[in-house]
């Protein structure tokens, strides 16, 4: 037992038994409810990791129910669907779902896909707490950033896109995935802007050469020599 705990919301009984037993496998804690209004209650009463959230069901439809739980957490979700088209995916995705499965779908797939956004969940709520990297110090808390014991004068703007960075370091951030993550989805802001910002960074950190550029794609930050 990994002591974390999932909730499905799911009221067809087979598909709800079979994706319970592939997560109970990997070692969560799982709970199952079938109707709306009982998902609703047993999330205020409970404190979930991941809840697997089916859109048509009895009392409260899953979109409801996801409105209700933005309201007041940012837990990760994932839709599993029979409907696929393309307004309630993006009905889905307005309402901040992290990601959409459709049925039928192979559980084991679910399964990654949950590990994935559990992995990417802890890796936030650590970075909400002061850290250090490197030569680099966060002080989550009061939004400030120290390079060896010099203090960065980082906008809002430079500030969280510093952390996306950090969030993923090692890995290619795409300009498409930083302006999606930094100024939303809906934003029209061109992707020049986040090399103009990428630019401002570099310069507040020096002398440390940690925002690696993929040309053609976008940038990693990186604490690795590279050849």
């Amino acid at each position: 037992m990994n002591n974390q705990k999932i909730l499905i919301v799911e009221d067809e009984p087979t598909v709800s038994r079979i994706v319970k037993s592939y997560f109970e496998k990997e070692g969560y804690e799982v709970f199952t409810v079938a109707d709306g209004n009982e998902a609703i209650k047993i999330f205020t009463e409970l404190k979930f990791d991941l809840i697997c959230l089916d859109i048509m069901l009895p009392g409260i439809n899953g979109f409801e129910i996801l409105k209700i739980i933005r309201s007041s957490s940012s837990i990760p979700v994932i839709m599993m669907t029979a409907l696929q088209d393309e307004e309630s995916i993006l009905k889905g995705y307005d309402l901040k779902v992290d990601d959409y499965i459709t049925k039928p779908f192979n559980p084991k797939i679910l399964v990654a896909k949950a590990k994935n956004l559990l992995v990417r969940a802890n890796n936030q709520n650590q970075l909400k707490q002061d850290f250090t990297v490197e030569n680099i110090r966060i002080v989550y808390s009061k939004r400030m950033v120290y390079v060896d014991d010099r203090l960065l004068d980082l906008s809002k703007t430079e500030f969280d896109l510093l952390l996306l960075l950090i969030n993923n370091r090692e890995n290619v951030c795409s300009r498409e995935f930083i302006l999606d993550e930094i100024w939303g989805l809906k934003s029209y802001v061109d992707d020049r802007i986040v090399d103009t910002y990428i630019k401002n960074l570099r310069k507040q950190i020096k002398p440390y050469e940690y925002i690696k550029t993929v040309f053609g794609i976008g940038y990693r930050f990186s604490v690795k020599d590279e050849d």
